[in-house]
């Protein structure tokens, strides 16, 4: 699928009148997650990069404990019935592991299935349950290298750039060396697809920089403390429950990281100011 759509529309100018043109704008897919035949997630996001967002989405929720449980994950186009409108809007992904049912962590989970918007990421009972570990790395970054994060994160953004409608996040390494970037229709969605990459790709996560456009909501520091990245930086802003939960799972969260400044909310000891 493509990650954006043309479609006939009626442009409407006070000083020149109408007309009718064609406009770009982005797809939104249906991806129901099927772990070891249990429907659990149905998540509204950009058609691409599916394998690193289902991973990423697993593990970052608890489903999973590690990459290495995961045995297949197979992608099925367009599952529901065809006489279903929103037949065409829907990928299924199913996922085997090798772990037993009866010791997953889905086990509680498996009766109800979630959906997760575009707009905002799922936090409940479920995944409140799961146990964070405080954060242990000793990195430290020069402020030069958050003041480039913003700029660099634009000049990569090939989706935003064309049509706009997208977030993205960028992974970086701490000299801020852009190792990937992912766009996606829902912030915490790139958030999972970074995630989803490092596991596949056995990268590293205790050396490394996000860099989302994306507000600093719970969700996203939770994903962030699951996946042990030391530093979150977002040139929006951040809550204040997620900046107690940084603080206390030793993350350093920084915000308005944009034209030439930045808020440092929590662990400013990793950033150095000389």
């Amino acid at each position: 699928m493509k990650i954006a759509k043309k479609v006939k529309i009626k442009k409407i100018k006070v000083s020149s009148g109408s007309e009718i043109l064609q406009d770009i704008i982005p797809e939104e897919l249906l991806l129901t997650i099927v772990l070891n035949n249990n429907n659990i997630s149905v998540i509204s996001c950009s058609p691409v990069n599916l394998i690193e967002l289902t991973t990423g989405y697993l593990i970052n929720n608890g489903y999973i404990r590690k990459y290495s449980d995961i045995n297949i994950i197979n992608l099925c186009d367009n599952f529901l019935s065809k006489k279903n409108s929103l037949a065409s809007f829907n990928i299924r992904v199913n996922v085997s592991t090798n772990l037993k049912q009866n010791t997953s962590n889905t086990s509680s989970c498996l009766n109800s299935i979630k959906f997760i918007s575009s707009g905002c990421g799922s936090l409940d009972e479920f995944i409140f349950k799961q146990r964070l570990n405080r954060i242990k790395s000793s990195i430290k970054i020069s402020h030069e290298v958050i003041l480039k994060l913003n700029s660099k994160t634009l000049e990569q953004q090939e989706y935003k750039k064309k049509f706009g409608g997208l977030h993205s996040a960028a992974l970086f390494d701490k000299d801020g060396n852009i190792l990937i970037l992912m766009e996606d229709i829902g912030r915490h969605n790139c958030i999972d697809k970074i995630a989803g990459y490092m596991l596949i790709n056995n990268i590293e996560f205790s050396d490394k920089i996000v860099f989302t456009t994306g507000r600093l909501s719970l969700d996203v520091i939770y994903k962030i403390c699951r996946m042990s990245v030391p530093i979150i930086v977002t040139n929006s802003s951040i809550t204040h429950t997620a900046v107690q939960l940084a603080k206390k799972m030793n993350l350093t969260a920084i915000g308005y990281a944009r034209s030439g400044r930045f808020n440092i909310y929590s662990g400013p000891d990793r950033i150095l100011s000389d």
